[in-house]
């Protein structure tokens, strides 16, 4: 991932994305199982890419993942639901923390916690030296990082915007239908949600 960082970014951004899609303003349900599909399923294309396979006794791990997954939606009673929402994250971190051991059987409860607080350390601290690893390995490489120029792609935005405006009017006018959609999509740049904006935006690039 190193020697291809905008891979990790990308797939990041999109799980973020979809976290805000999923749940924003939504009852968890269904919704968790399909998120948790996703992550893993991100997880796995990201580390097959980089040449890391897992060991099969980490395997054993994703149809315990999977059943755990699938009571949060089909069960209705608080503790059933609850305990099944805390096993699948469980089942997530044991995967984590063993994808390459496969140890897990092994583990006594110490194990667990001492690796729960190493990923725990790693999630925090691993976003903030990443990108100066990816800097250090371009550098010995003889890499030069790449100068981005925006303002040919803000000048094409500002020259299209008045097109397109006049294009959807004429379009609104015509058709009931599309003119209720555009006005839909122009409430979303409403500047009294945008402390909400903001918020989601900051939390799906966090994520």
């Amino acid at each position: 991932m190193k020697t291809n960082p905008n891979k990790l970014w990308i797939t990041v951004i999109a799980l973020g994305w979809l976290f805000d899609f999923l749940f924003w303003k939504k009852p968890a349900g269904v919704n968790f199982a399909i998120f948790v599909a996703f992550v893993v399923g991100a997880a796995f294309y990201l580390l097959l890419s980089d040449g890391l396979r897992p060991n099969r006794n980490s395997l054993l791990t994703l149809p315990i993942l999977t059943f755990f997954a699938i009571i949060t939606f089909v069960r209705a009673e608080p503790m059933t639901t609850f305990l099944a929402y805390t096993f699948t994250l469980l089942s997530m971190t044991v995967l984590a923390i063993t994808y390459l051991g496969g140890r897990w059987i092994q583990y006594a409860i110490s194990d667990y916690v001492g690796k729960f607080l190493l990923l725990v350390a790693s999630v925090i601290a691993r976003p903030l030296t990443f990108a100066g690893e990816v800097r250090k390995l371009q550098a010995e490489a003889g890499v030069m990082p790449p100068k981005r120029n925006i303002w040919p792609i803000v000048r094409g935005v500002v020259i299209a915007l008045p097109i397109v405006a006049i294009f959807a009017s004429l379009l609104a006018s015509a058709d009931l239908v599309f003119g209720q959609k555009l006005d839909t999509f122009i409430e979303l740049f409403n500047l009294e949600k945008l402390p909400e904006y903001i918020f989601r935006l900051i939390y799906i690039v966090r994520h």
